[in-house]
């Protein structure tokens, strides 16, 4: 077997298991060894095969790494060293996944990548099916059960609503209502997770989907109305659901309460120390490693004890990144990992690619999905992938030819 053939058929399988060990309950070990694997195998395959490697799209995606550049610079700025290293160890990503799909190119097929994924995806959410029946009277408990049993709530109803849109645009020809199918349980698996701006999201992106993909104007209104009445009903009769939106009324005034934990409070607890950082450190931010100091800080100045306690980050991917690298490094971050792939989706007419960052700027709302490990690499890989294959007029599954689309 000849090294090219070796090396395409690593590139498969290590492609496959990084995309398995992020969606399942794994350790996160594994998905970094299967990143550094990737890494070498680049390497290795530009070494043999530099001249007719295929270097497509190089310039795209190396500019998706400029946000680690950013976080290095800010690293100069930084007097906690260690937690710098480590933010700076979490975001490699950015480096390595446009290296990857710059060198091994040839040797990925994205209509396999896409199924894999969703795939994974129907087998976690089998399971989140059956804890959601058997603990459907926990009540907002279920959210705890979910973040102890598989992982953080959010980040699976995210993949949700990711694999939501990757299905509906796969919807076509014999495989349509097999599609369609899978659509809905990632769209219901997505509610199940019972996290507030995953239920927004679900519910929106059903309406979103109905004006692109319904032409009827009569469908379109009563669909739209369909969506919006189980969505009531789900919010009633869902407990989980119901009782994390019930937190709204346990506040008096929209802004913390040093005497109120719940969830709503908290949350604008860090909003607002995240926001005093930003105002204290405009220009440049904190520093790299250093904006968790400065948080604990703001935490006790406010008699926020959860939040010093157990150092919570800002949940808001917006405010965190401007406070760690300021107006002009975190500004440019921002624009390069949302505004930017988003161009490209919207010029190119890269739906999936546009779907994917929507969904991911909603939810960069409510949390810092960039400052969790599951969260960095499910972003910088489907980011990389998307852009690096746009889409043509044939996308079928396991087409032989259109393997590259």
């Amino acid at each position: 077997m000849s090294i090219k053939n070796v090396i395409a058929k690593l590139t498969r399988t290590l492609v496959s298991l990084f995309i398995l060990f992020t969606i399942l309950p794994v350790k996160l070990n594994f998905s970094s060894i299967v990143i550094i694997s990737l890494t070498a195998l680049s390497f290795l395959n530009i070494a043999f095969f530099y001249k007719k490697a295929i270097f497509k799209n190089s310039f795209k995606l190396f500019l998706i790494s400029s946000p680690f550049f950013v976080y290095s610079l800010g690293f100069l700025n930084t007097l906690n060293i260690d937690s710098g290293l480590s933010f700076l160890l979490k975001n490699l990503s950015f480096i390595a996944f446009p290296l990857i799909l710059t060198s091994l190119n040839e040797y990925i097929f994205k209509n396999k990548v896409i199924l894999t994924f969703l795939i994974s995806l129907v087998i976690i959410d089998v399971y989140l099916t059956y804890l959601f029946i058997y603990n459907f009277n926990f009540g907002a408990k279920f959210y705890m059960i979910v973040t102890t049993d598989i992982y953080h709530s959010t980040y699976l109803g995210m993949y949700n609503i990711v694999g939501y849109w990757f299905a509906l645009k796969y919807a076509k020809g014999k495989k349509r209502n097999a599609f369609v199918f899978l659509a809905c349980f990632f769209l219901l698996s997505a509610i199940m997770t019972s996290a507030r701006i995953i239920f927004v999201l679900a519910i929106l992106s059903a309406i979103i989907s109905t004006f692109v993909f319904i032409e009827s104007k009569k469908r379109r209104a009563f669909l739209i109305c369909f969506y919006l009445l189980i969505g009531v009903l789900l919010l009633i009769s869902i407990p989980s659901v119901s009782q994390k939106f019930y937190q709204f009324k346990q506040i008096n005034q929209i802004r913390f309460d040093e005497n109120n934990y719940q969830s709503i409070s908290s949350r604008l607890g860090k909003i607002e120390a995240a926001t005093n950082i930003i105002k204290e450190n405009f220009w440049f931010g904190t520093g790299t490693g250093d904006l968790m100091d400065e948080l604990i800080k703001e935490y006790k100045s406010m008699n926020f004890l959860m939040g010093y306690k157990y150092k919570y980050n800002p949940h808001n991917q917006y405010l965190e990144n401007l406070a760690r690298n300021g107006i002009i490094g975190g500004g440019f971050s921002l624009f390069i990992i949302f505004i930017y792939p988003l161009i490209i989706g919207v010029r190119d007419n890269n739906k999936m690619l546009s779907s994917f960052i929507i969904s991911v700027m909603v939810i960069s709302l409510t949390e810092s999905i960039l400052d969790v490990h599951k969260g960095i690499t499910f972003y910088t890989f489907f980011v990389t992938i998307l852009i690096s294959y746009p889409p043509k007029k044939t996308q079928y599954f396991f087409n032989e030819n259109n393997n590259k689309t």
